[in-house]
């Protein structure tokens, strides 16, 4: 059994401005002591955006807790997150095709799955997974957004990056389409303390804060508090999701 001793908590806020609130967390383990921490940040408007992003993460966490027989390599955990994540679309889009009400909703995902000295994670749109790497904040997911595009393909350079007009325009989204692309990748896991979090967090506070907040020897209850509130104070302009782990 890979069974993993560590910390974990997750919060969501609706922010300052949005009347409602379309992001949703999870942090989790299971029998096996394997970890899901993830965040997803809905589309669509009202209790579209809602639905999209809370059965996704139920719809996963469920599956989750259900696993059967042990995953403990890379090719088995990335199958398995391939298949569900699938599944998950498949069922949001023929909710939007079936229902008029539903129609355009969909949902981003950022997720990791770790199993010991093992970290899977999963991408689709623009919610974000961030490492605490000796003492230093590292993103590894890539933001699956036009002007993410832009710059890949040489076109723009990082610092345009962060003021483009189409930075939160999403190339990729779950429920939107018949079949979305899941970016799938894996990295050693040395026990880094983990972050997942919306972009409702990230364009409200500098990353140093993000950093030194999660340096610091506060509970992550107080860490989640603590990150939130800085989003807020600074406009708190979208909804907030964030999701920390801390081995031990």
């Amino acid at each position: 059994m890979s069974y993993l001793s560590g910390n974990y908590c997750h919060l969501v806020d609706k922010g300052l401005v949005r009347t409602t609130n379309e992001d949703s967390a999870v942090s989790v383990i299971n029998a096996f002591g394997n970890v899901l921490l993830a965040v997803s940040d809905g589309m669509g408007g009202a209790n579209k955006g809602e639905y999209a992003s809370s059965y996704l993460l139920e719809y996963l966490k469920k599956e989750f807790l259900n696993i059967e027989k042990e995953l403990d390599n890379p090719k088995a955990i990335s199958k398995w997150l391939n298949s569900k994540i699938s599944d998950a679309n498949n069922k949001i889009y023929l909710k939007a095709e079936k229902n008029i009400e539903y129609k355009g909703m969909g949902t981003t995902l950022s997720l990791c799955f770790i199993v010991k000295d093992i970290l899977v994670t999963a991408q689709v749109g623009d919610s974000r997974i961030y490492l605490l790497r000796d003492n230093k904040l590292e993103q590894i997911s890539v933001d699956q957004t036009y002007a993410t595009y832009l710059l890949q393909q040489k076109k723009i350079s990082e610092e345009e990056v962060k003021v483009h007009k189409n930075r939160h325009m999403l190339t990729n989204a779950i429920g939107t389409k018949k079949a979305c692309h899941i970016d799938i990748n894996c990295f050693p896991y040395h026990k880094e303390r983990i972050l997942v979090c919306s972009d409702g967090l990230y364009n409200n506070i500098n990353s140093s804060i993000i950093e030194s907040i999660l340096k610091g020897n506060d509970s992550l209850d107080k860490k989640c508090q603590q990150l939130i509130a800085f989003g807020n104070a600074n406009g708190g302009s979208d909804n907030m999701a964030v999701v920390i782990w801390e081995s031990k």
